[in-house]
């Protein structure tokens, strides 16, 4: 485990942000974690990998109403200079011009949903997002400050959704995908041996199975934790990963990084080993 340094991080001005922000929520009492680019980064470090560039910095913050997150929005304007977006309800430009993505979930959602009023942007669907708040995040220490973001599973959970919402404009989002369960296998080997061992041998025998199809199924059972009491969520998870596998969808093209040395097929292949690991999850966290 490394130091993790605001700078290794690859967001301009981050530092500034993440402490503007929890100023605001620790005055408004709004809990809040970091998401997408960001948590991937700190994964990323905190396993001794480069973090990848990124010119933007999401946060899902946790609301109760409409006028609270406004007033979240606000203080950020008035007392931190930030300046709204003309296309995005959801985000503010830093005085560094570093974009800053604040998703509101919790009470202000209405089924998985929240509308805001504001220019552009003003709809968002947020399935999952309370999920991961209670079962999906981790504390990690940043220059001395401890900072919520999303872990592994949570980031796959999230990134499969925003990609069957918009695929036509989340393509990122399924690279990201292909990053995460490219460097699972031996990023997370200690959660491997130590809670899913089993997966190597059956009564007894060991099974014909690589450490990166173990390693894989074994976040498909992590994502299942994640969203197990909540059916409408783990069946949208299912169907998403099946339109990928059938050729439904473009997320496993998309998740193509190098067309030279991969194929659609063999990212079906990892797609497969989730979903499995999904639905093996489900059945044995399923609450009885």
């Amino acid at each position: 485990m490394s130091k993790l340094l605001y700078n290794a991080l690859q967001v301009p001005s981050l530092k500034e942000v993440v402490n503007d922000l929890r100023e605001v929520c620790e005055k408004l009492e709004i809990d809040f974690f970091g998401i997408g680019a960001l948590a991937r980064n700190i994964w990323y470090l905190d396993n001794e990998k480069e973090a990848r560039g990124t010119g933007d910095v999401d946060f899902a913050v946790y609301v109760k109403d409409e006028k609270t997150y406004q007033n979240l929005k606000q203080e950020l304007i008035k007392n931190y200079n930030y300046i709204e977006s003309n296309s995005n309800s959801y985000c503010l430009i830093s005085p560094r011009k570093t974009q800053l993505d604040l998703l509101p979930f919790g009470e202000i959602e209405n089924d998985d949903r929240v509308q805001i009023e504001g220019q552009g942007l003003t709809i968002l669907n947020l399935y999952g997002f309370l999920e991961t708040y209670q079962l999906g995040i981790s504390e990690f220490e940043i220059e001395n400050e401890k900072l919520k973001v999303c872990l592994p599973p949570a980031i796959i959970l999230l990134k499969l959704i925003a990609f069957d919402d918009r695929p036509e404009k989340r393509i990122k989002d399924a690279e990201d995908i292909n990053s995460i369960l490219l460097h699972y296998p031996w990023m997370e080997e200690s959660l491997i041996w130590d809670e899913y061992y089993y997966l190597y041998s059956k009564e007894g025998e060991e099974l014909d199975k690589e450490h990166d199809q173990v390693a894989t199924e074994v976040l498909g059972y992590e994502i299942a934790k994640i969203s197990i009491k909540n059916d409408k969520l783990t069946k949208r998870i299912i169907s998403i990963l099946d339109k990928a596998i059938s050729k439904q969808s473009r997320l496993a093209i998309n998740m193509i990084e190098n067309s030279m040395k991969e194929t659609e097929q063999e990212k079906i292949t990892l797609l497969t080993y989730l979903k499995e690991g999904v639905e093996a999850g489900i059945k044995k966290y399923k609450v009885k």
